[in-house]
């Protein structure tokens, strides 16, 4: 996907969502944040149409999945209880790791396809982790691990690093799997098991972004 300059979508993005979590955390409403996110995905699917569509005109199954999920997850705020959360989250994991599969199997690889699914699994674990913050005040440090991808997103917007492209650690993929997971056993398992699981996965998506920072500090500009 081309951007006109280094403040693109992404940013853009990642600077609304947070300030509307940060407005629904403290009004202890989940509202602003999933509204934000409709608007702001539905612009990109606009801005970005013939990317979507690369495949066929339906943007292909993969895309057609990831789409799904991401439907899925503006139910969030109709939700109360940890089971139908549960099950929401449980399913939104399996179909993410069911348009990877697609896409390699069908031979539907897209570069926009990577990107509208990086931004699904990020807002994501943002909806959860706020909706957990929301739901138990003991727990509110969780949101943290929630917002770190935009936080990255937009400090290292603001430090330039000329030649600097991130690179897709399998060590990092398997960490942001864990998290995932770790909201699924919050829901299903009984409260003391499920807040290890989440503080967890919070502790390694906490480390890999961490770790992802100071590489990024450290590159030596070309």
């Amino acid at each position: 996907m081309s951007v006109p300059s280094k403040y693109d979508w992404m940013f853009f993005q990642s600077v609304v969502l947070l300030i509307g979590s940060a407005v629904d955390f403290f009004c202890s409403k989940l509202f602003f944040c999933p509204l934000f996110g409709f608007f702001l995905f539905i612009g990109l699917l606009y801005k970005n149409w013939r990317n979507y569509t690369e495949i066929n005109h339906w943007g292909g199954w993969p895309n057609l999945i990831t789409v799904s999920r991401l439907l899925l997850l503006f139910a969030v705020p109709f939700l109360d209880k940890a089971i139908d959360l549960g099950l929401l989250s449980l399913t939104v994991v399996c179909l993410d790791g069911l348009d990877g599969f697609a896409a390699r199997k069908l031979n539907q690889t897209t570069h926009f396809g990577g990107i509208l699914d990086m931004e699904t699994d990020a807002f994501y674990c943002l909806l959860l982790s706020l909706t957990i913050a929301i739901q138990n005040p003991n727990l509110q440090w969780i949101l943290l691990g929630g917002m770190l991808r935009y936080g990255y997103k937009i400090s290292t917007t603001f430090i330039t690093k000329n030649g600097y492209t991130e690179r897709k650690k399998k060590y990092a993929r398997f960490i942001a799997g864990c998290y995932f997971i770790a909201f699924i056993l919050y829901f299903f398992t009984i409260e003391s098991i499920g807040v290890y699981c989440i503080s967890i996965g919070t502790a390694l998506v906490t480390l890999s972004f961490t770790v992802s920072f100071f590489e990024f500090l450290n590159h030596k500009e070309a």
